[in-house]
């Protein structure tokens, strides 16, 4: 009898443990892990909308808080760059417009809109730059090559690769005359065009990743002819004026404008096109 009395009351206690345990009190809730941080992280797609809607609306400052969050979140696109350059342009801030549609234009060469809408921001900036004339063959080359983007001109290169490749076993394994020189021919014309698309891929791609070009951010900026703060001014420079970084020193940056002029200034007065 005392033994069934035993095992009634220790199962009395393990039922009462499990229940105890079902329930933590409130006081012994870690601090470290507030409600508010357990919550999920909201969807890009839903902020994207939220900042569309904001840009409808008129509400363009809360639209660049919105698309600034995509962007710290690493969901980066042409679009996202562009409706920020959009954003901004329409907030009345030029140097922060000119180079989000610089960003975008970097990941979407070809797109009309982007170009579009760049030049009517550049037609708002103070400085009136004129551009030292490249020789055609460069300029023709320069465009060609920023036609497409450093991913497009891989891609080509793959196929010029197959293409030359597929020439040179003609050329080498072909037995009639007229397949061995349409294989040779083939061959050397596109081994050019597979060096040429990997050196124009190459070429995006360390522009991409090592930019050299940066937007004038400060309202404006003095332009010394050393990087001292006590050195001669040179020229001034204003807000979206796009400048090419040719160098560094501390907290100062060798820059050169459109028309050959160079000279040093803060590298808080830029932001580079990355």
């Amino acid at each position: 009898m005392k033994r069934y009395a035993f095992v009634l009351i220790c199962g009395l206690l393990a039922c009462y443990g499990l229940r105890a345990q079902d329930t933590v009190p409130a006081s012994e809730l870690s601090p470290s892990t507030p409600i508010a941080a357990q919550a999920e992280p909201k969807d890009p797609k839903l902020i994207w909308d939220e900042a569309n809607t904001a840009y409808i609306n008129g509400n363009y400052r809360e639209a660049i808080t919105l698309y600034r969050s995509i962007e710290e979140a690493d969901q980066v696109s042409s679009k996202l760059y562009y409706n920020l350059g959009n954003a901004y342009f329409k907030d009345g801030k030029m140097g922060p417009a000119i180079l989000y549609y610089n960003k975008a234009l970097k990941l979407a060469p070809n797109d009309a809109d982007i170009r579009y809408n760049l030049a009517v921001a550049n037609n708002y900036t103070k400085d009136r730059i004129e551009t030292i004339p490249q020789f055609p063959l460069k300029r023709w080359m320069v465009s060609l090559c920023n036609a497409l983007s450093s991913n497009a001109w891989a891609v080509l290169s793959l196929v010029f690769f197959v293409v030359t490749l597929a020439g040179t076993i003609a050329y080498l394994l072909g037995r009639r005359m007229w397949l061995r020189k349409t294989g040779f021919y083939n061959a050397i014309l596109f081994c050019v065009l597979f060096v040429i698309s990997v050196t124009f891929a190459v070429s995006q791609r360390n522009d991409f990743l090592h930019p050299d070009d940066a937007i004038v951010m400060a309202g404006s900026v003095s332009v010394k002819s050393s990087p001292d703060a006590n050195s001669r001014d040179i020229f001034i420079l204003h807000e979206g004026t796009k400048v090419q970084v040719e160098g560094e020193l501390g907290n100062w940056r060798e820059i050169s404008i459109a028309d050959g002029k160079k000279g040093w200034m803060e590298a808080d007065a830029i932001e580079m096109i990355r």
